[in-house]
């Protein structure tokens, strides 16, 4: 699923990697443990595309889904607890208004309507919201909290929340930069 060769990077005239080379294949799990400062998080930036290596390669297969907790969260808006969880891109956002306008107003038998029936059915959306609150049950967060403004609640729990929308994604590779015990 993922292939590193021969990769190199240095920062600020450090050498952080040399040649390093890696596979993680379908269904492994791999921990990535270091101090501070050895490469880890340039490493999954390089893996996300954010940052090039000096030398090497970094190849991943077509299809594969990949999911990143960052050491810090950003800070949530207006969104709830479960908006979080449910991840809804914008394209998705996109086809939910499109499905209730068009529902609201007798307009069904429109190519726009029945692609953005399309879109949310490709996304398995109605089973998204089920999934997200099983998934946040698990992560112990309370149903009175799923529709609590995320910014009303501690940085771990907002963490916990962002690892729901992962988990919701169900990534083929799941990489969380240094996830503390509230995780």
């Amino acid at each position: 699923m993922l292939t590193i060769k021969n990769l190199t990077k240095s920062h600020a005239r450090r050498t952080l990697f040399r040649e390093t080379e890696m596979t993680i294949n379908w269904g492994e799990r791999v921990a990535l443990v270091g101090p501070n400062g050895a490469g880890k998080s340039t490493l999954f930036r390089m893996i996300l595309g954010e940052d090039a290596p000096d030398e090497g390669s970094i190849s991943m297969d077509e299809y594969a889904i990949v999911g990143y907790l960052p050491q810090e969260a950003s800070e949530p808006k207006d969104e709830t607890v479960l908006e979080i969880a449910l991840g809804i891109t914008p394209e998705m956002e996109q086809a939910i208004h499109t499905i209730r306008t068009a529902e609201n107003a007798n307009k069904t038998d429109t190519p726009e309507y029945a692609e953005a029936i399309d879109t949310f059915n490709a996304a398995n959306g109605y089973q998204l919201e089920p999934k997200a609150k099983k998934i946040l049950k698990g992560l112990a967060f309370r149903e009175s909290d799923f529709h609590r403004p995320a910014r009303e609640m501690s940085g771990g729990w907002i963490m916990r929340a962002y690892l729901a929308k992962l988990l919701v994604l169900e990534p083929d590779l799941l990489m969380l930069d240094e996830p503390t015990n509230h995780l």
